[in-house]
């Protein structure tokens, strides 16, 4: 009994580790892609979040009103949303132009 305890737990074990490599090589392999595709992702978020709001005021407006004026202004909150958004982009390229540099140095 003792032994396949053993086995067991080196089997999940073993198990836990390929699954972290794999999510480690596919999250690498998005970040990369991101920063590849920086722009187009950018503006789809945009696209995604402006449709969202639009529908949001379309079909609740009365339901959102009331609850920015008990919390902020909409504005604001926009504004918010659609600078952290810039934001992002702005880091994003940062790090693939680090990461362009480095490939680029790395070769003879």
């Amino acid at each position: 009994m003792n032994r396949l305890i053993r086995a067991w737990t080196w089997r999940a074990v073993q198990v836990l580790k390929r699954a972290s490599v794999v999510t480690r090589r596919r999250w690498t392999a998005t970040d990369v892609w991101v920063q590849d595709h920086h722009a187009g992702v950018g503006f789809t978020v945009l696209l995604v979040f402006c449709t969202a709001v639009g529908l949001l005021l379309r079909f609740r407006m009365d339901q959102a009103i009331e609850l920015a004026k008990q919390f902020a202004p909409v504005c604001t909150i926009v504004s918010f949303a659609i600078g952290a958004v810039f934001g992002w982009i702005k880091w994003v390229r940062k790090r693939r132009k680090a990461r362009l540099a480095t490939a680029g140095a790395a070769r003879p």
